[in-house]
């Protein structure tokens, strides 16, 4: 029976890219339970204007305006890759955690906007902010890209911030952002309940703003002889049912599987959620500290294969990235071009398998932190800042 690839409308924050056979809204992480009324996509995206000759998209279906830019030089974990997104929307201003009393939407201080240039986004804060620590954002935080912000925006500077322990990632960047550790967040997976929830408890609220679209690659030792993998095969080796390459039409030859630690960042979380449906890693899966590791294990590991953001994959040699079928019997879709570049048409359609998005995590609480945060969403979301987005071997939002 064919999937139904429909969109419908979360009855919290009104983003009608959510698919029919979703479970949570992929903007601002509300649970789509069973007997929640869904309403069917409308044109609800009211705030497509034309400014001026340049055709600037606005972001003013949940009440967002303009805000400021970040810059950084720093150092920091880098990454390959490119993908795909669809519409941008912006996430909304009440909480979406279920039970929770709402959040008056403060719009005249929302700040999300849509300009031209990097340098048009207004309200960039001036100092040194910190921020991190997703993996998969490395591509975004390429020196390349720390460089065109800081021209546009000198006074404006980015500083990476590894965690306490050692160990970054979307969860481990959120929790430092509810600490004070952070000013701004980078998250590869949507805020959760309990993660709105200790913010207010701080007294500020968080909000997550997409700015790209991503994809996972499941990739294995570059000698390993298959064509490719069903969504329900990956979930079996990773979670120990299958052991053996013999199983899934391979070599007789052992499955190595690696991964980060499950509570470590937003990739692993991910995984854990969509592909593995809530179950644990298997007690075969070797843990590795990051994508470069990963990558290192699995390419000097016959029988080896992990997963990580395609962005972080292509071009990588030591290497082979598989491609998925979303049932068995299914045909094959490859979330890369020849293993060169990611194939930014199969992450907007959702035609692959296995596509997310990216998002900047704000920390609404009235000061810098907050002005710093709505800045650097801004960039992203300039139609130059889309450009890098896509340079950096992701999905843009606004084709």
């Amino acid at each position: 029976m064919a999937e139904d690839y429909s969109y419908v409308k979360c009855p919290q924050c009104g983003y009608d890219r959510n698919p029919m056979n979703a479970s949570k809204c992929e903007v601002c992480g509300y649970r789509l339970k069973k007997g929640t009324p869904i309403v069917p996509i409308v044109a609800t995206l009211a705030g497509i204007a034309l400014l001026g000759g340049g055709g600037y998209w606005f972001l003013s279906q949940l009440g967002r305006q303009s805000a400021p830019p970040v810059a950084s030089t720093s150092p920091d974990p880098a990454a390959p890759g490119t993908s795909p997104v669809p519409s941008p929307v912006a996430s909304p201003e009440t909480s979406p955690t279920p039970g929770l009393p709402p959040v008056a939407p403060p719009s005249s201080r929302s700040g999300i906007t849509i300009v031209s240039r990097l340098a048009d986004v207004p309200n960039v804060p001036q100092g040194t902010f910190n921020y991190g620590n997703s993996t998969t954002f490395a591509p975004l935080r390429s020196q390349r890209i720390n460089e065109a912000i800081s021209r546009a925006h000198p006074n404006f500077r980015l500083r990476y911030v590894e965690p306490p322990g050692g160990k970054p990632g979307s969860g481990a960047g959120i929790e430092m952002l509810i600490q004070g550790q952070l000013a701004i967040g980078q998250s590869s997976r949507p805020l959760k309940d309990a993660e709105f929830r200790r913010a207010e408890t701080r007294g500020f609220r968080l909000e997550q703003v997409p700015i790209a679209n991503d994809a996972l690659a499941i990739y294995v030792h570059p000698g390993l002889q298959i064509r490719g993998l069903a969504v329900q095969q990956v979930r079996d080796i990773f979670t120990g049912k299958v052991t053996n390459w013999q199983q899934v039409g391979g070599p007789n030859l052992p499955v190595v599987p690696f991964s980060r630690n499950l509570r470590a960042g937003g990739t692993v979380d991910f995984f854990k959620e969509d592909v593995l449906l809530g179950e644990n890693l298997g007690v075969n899966v070797r843990e590795t500290r990051d994508t470069t590791d990963s990558l290192r294990k699995v390419g000097s590991t016959p029988g080896g294969i992990g997963y990580a953001t395609v962005a972080e994959v292509v071009r990588q040699e030591m290497v082979r990235i598989l491609p998925l079928s979303r049932e068995k019997g299914g045909a094959f879709v490859a979330p890369d071009l020849g293993g060169q570049e990611v194939n930014l048409q199969v992450l907007t359609n959702a035609s692959y398998p296995i596509t997310r998005r990216l998002f900047v995590i704000i920390r609404r609480d009235g000061g810098l932190d907050e002005q710093a945060g709505v800045a650097y969403a801004n960039l992203f979301l300039s139609d130059e800042g889309q450009q890098l987005v896509k340079e950096a071997g992701f999905a843009p939002l606004r084709q």
